[in-house]
């Protein structure tokens, strides 16, 4: 996975300038953050709420706040990366919160200014993941685990006719 991002973050920025990326938790990997890292590109993904995280959420006294916080992967190929951690509460449950880490240049002494607008931009990206949703109204159906089948069946169904 992290070549083929490595490949796709590459040939777009042969057509488009990538100001920042906004990944959903599936891209929440050691070896994909520090991809995008080698690539030089700025990155918000959705963290989970790991044991890890609600350690840290529970540790700070703010319901938002932004933080230094490690990425580890301690199974083989292991890895790690420091990047920031954003939490801010939740818009609809009550007693949650939404986490996202970043590689961005962020000032953890201000957290409520930068920390909600971040938040904000990443749920923007909504009106994306309903087009793909609306993509798999078309999108043949597989139950292969090879990413290399599903991307293609992928692309079949974005291809214009």
């Amino acid at each position: 996975m992290a070549e083929a991002l490595h490949q796709l973050v590459s040939e777009a920025r042969e057509y488009v300038e990538i100001n920042r990326l906004y990944l959903n938790r599936g891209f929440y990997r050691v070896h994909l953050a520090l991809t995008l890292e080698d690539l030089g590109v700025k990155f918000v993904i959705r963290a989970p709420q790991t044991r890890k995280v609600q350690q840290f959420i529970e540790n700070h006294d703010s319901d938002t706040f932004i933080t230094e916080y490690e990425m580890v992967r301690s199974n083989p190929p292991t890895g790690r990366t420091t990047v920031r951690l954003v939490v801010v509460p939740h818009r609809t449950r009550e007693d949650d919160q939404f986490c996202l880490v970043t590689n961005c240049d962020l000032d953890v002494s201000s957290d409520v200014e930068i920390a909600q607008p971040l938040a904000e931009a990443y749920r923007h990206r909504w009106g994306i993941e309903t087009s793909y949703r609306k993509i798999t109204e078309f999108l043949p159906r597989t139950s292969s685990p090879t990413f290399s089948i599903r991307l293609f069946y992928f692309l079949l169904a974005i291809e214009p006719v």
